[in-house]
């Protein structure tokens, strides 16, 4: 039976369909989710958490290689077909929560845990922070293409986001493999990316605010930036006195390891 097959059955056993409150497209192309599992190295970790898991397509081969399976999914009618599907494998949890009130330390390691899922795309932004916040050692997620585009720092392009300098200073972020929108039931309205974070040495996230202080407005230098934050008035003034030329740049403009050392610069300060 093919994942498609299998998740039109599901639906149609338990009277169930895809929420839009809930951000749900079901992934159900098989070369893909071989794709995705092959290229996450599942085995390597500790704990693998897996965010949104809906009706099981990532988490049945994960759970075939997973030392420790957590799946966490914030509907209770995909809980209910979760626990259907593992109801003879004791070593997989189930939890029903948003992620976003979910504690992994409770139940893994930073340093040994792998985050994955096909993340519903209206709270990305907020997911990935969670994350980076929470600390991993690696982590998969499904994207929105154009995210990926301004998640994928490169130095001087106008999309460069701080959330992407943030991931690019704390580590290495890869493309597993691109998605076509024709591989969900039902189709979303765009084409999707897998993307893998590693985190080699990361950045602390309380350095979050100041990166993104310092993306204020693409097109403005690092000064005039900084000048609309009250909180960075000291770190502006100590820099103009050393007559610092990164003022006169633009965050883009800065590779990522540059722009984790301006931040750091500037939280010394105005701490």
């Amino acid at each position: 039976m093919t994942e498609r097959e299998r998740t039109k059955e599901l639906l149609r056993e338990y009277g169930f369909a895809a929420k839009k409150s809930f951000g749900q497209n079901f992934l159900v192309d098989d070369g893909i989710i071989r794709r995705i599992v092959d290229g996450m190295d599942v085995s390597s970790f500790d704990t693998v958490i897996e965010i949104g898991p809906g009706l099981g397509a990532l988490s049945v081969p994960l759970s075939k290689s997973a030392k420790k399976l957590i799946l966490v999914d914030a509907d209770r009618d995909m809980i209910k077909v979760l626990n259907d599907i593992f109801m003879d494998n004791g070593d997989i949890q189930i939890v029903q929560s948003d992620f976003l009130r979910f504690d992994p330390d409770a139940v893994s390691h930073k340093d040994s845990r792998l985050f994955i899922g096909n993340l519903p795309y209206n709270i990305t932004s907020r997911l990935l922070e969670y994350m980076l916040d929470k600390g991993f050692s690696s982590a998969g997620f499904m994207v929105q293409k154009e995210v990926f585009e301004k998640l994928d720092y490169k130095k001087g392009r106008k999309e460069n986001s701080p959330l992407g300098a943030l991931i690019k200073a704390s580590g290495t972020l890869n493309l597993v493999t691109f998605v076509d929108r024709s591989c969900f039931d039902p189709s979303p309205k765009v084409d999707s990316a897998f993307l893998r974070i590693n985190l080699t040495h990361p950045i602390p996230f309380s350095l979050y605010p100041v990166f993104k202080a310092l993306f204020k407005d693409p097109n403005k230098t690092i000064s005039n930036c900084l000048r609309q934050f009250d909180c960075y008035g000291k770190a502006l003034e100590k820099l103009k006195e050393e007559e610092d030329s990164r003022l006169s740049l633009r965050a883009r403009q800065m590779e990522p390891e540059e722009i984790a050392k301006l931040s750091v610069d500037i939280a010394s300060v105005s701490r």
